[in-house]
């Protein structure tokens, strides 16, 4: 069972058609964030409004039934029924993934591709990124990602590198390298003039070790500039906010691009934590 251990809603109401739903998948339970959006989603002039929040946290059950069970009645005791959205979105945490560009892709080689960099996962599922013109290979547990489809007609499966990427038309000022961590795990993209150049996940052992990597990666894209700005989404506490300043030129914590106006709940919340849900 999911235990709810956050639930922020705003007193506005809006029908489901005009909301979206993106859900974050981790190890122990889930979080959500419902939000409603003006303009293309993707492009420079989107809005998007915060709309509700929530954390389920709980070992996921042992079987794909348990699974579906336990994510629709948290949901309905949450009081939100995930159906006849404008869009949603499962959000899954993977280490082991690699990019294939469009013409190079097909679907029968999906086990090699992550055999190439290191990986024989058991289960392999993809995501298509039209911006990028290729598609996300990458590894995850098909039992809890299939429950949740199932549980939530409609739900598209999205890496978090794909995620990260949709950022690349918000960099068009300045160098921009987007960090989310976990625990062991940073997820790095980096943007240049608005176009996303890298992604990957470094693991690491300390902060040091984390640091010597990303600076690595920015003298290997030419991103170090005055100008570059890294953006710090995830476990992040004081402790590492400091350390890190020292290295970048510009550092600060990345809440997403949503509004959280609607209540003063959501607009103290500290989004950063829950960066790949507030994109």
């Amino acid at each position: 069972m999911y235990a709810c251990k956050t639930l922020i809603r705003s007193a506005n109401e809006f029908a489901s058609r005009e909301k979206r739903l993106s859900i974050c998948l981790g190890a122990d339970g889930f979080s959500f964030a419902e939000t409603t959006t003006s303009g293309v989603l993707g492009e420079r002039n989107a809005t998007r409004t915060l709309l509700s929040f929530g954390e389920a946290e709980g070992r996921h059950a042992s079987s794909m039934t348990g699974v579906m069970a336990d994510v629709k009645a948290f949901f309905a005791e949450a009081g939100i029924r995930p159906l006849g959205y404008k869009a949603m979105e499962l959000i899954v945490l993977s280490d082991e993934s690699t990019w294939v560009p469009d013409e190079l892709y097909s679907s029968i080689s999906n086990r090699s591709y992550l055999r190439l960099v290191g990986s024989t996962p058991d289960t392999v599922m993809t995501c298509h990124s039209q911006a990028l013109a290729s598609t996300a290979v990458f590894a995850a547990n098909e039992q809890v990602v299939t429950a949740f489809k199932v549980a939530m007609p409609g739900v598209a499966v999205m890496h978090q590198h794909a995620k990260m990427a949709q950022l690349a038309p918000a960099c068009t000022a300045h160098p921009v390298l987007l960090t989310f961590w976990r625990q062991g795990r940073v997820d790095v993209a980096a943007f240049h003039d608005g176009r996303y150049i890298y992604g990957n996940t470094l693991r690491f052992s300390n902060d040091n070790e984390a640091i010597y990597h990303m600076v690595e990666v920015m003298k290997t894209y030419g991103l170090e500039d005055d100008a570059t700005t890294l953006l710090l989404g995830g476990d992040v506490d004081r402790q590492r906010y400091a350390l890190l300043r020292p290295y970048f030129p510009q550092v600060t914590l990345f809440n997403g691009n949503v509004n959280r106006d609607q209540s003063a709940e959501l607009h103290s919340l500290h989004a950063y934590r829950h960066a790949l849900i507030m994109m």
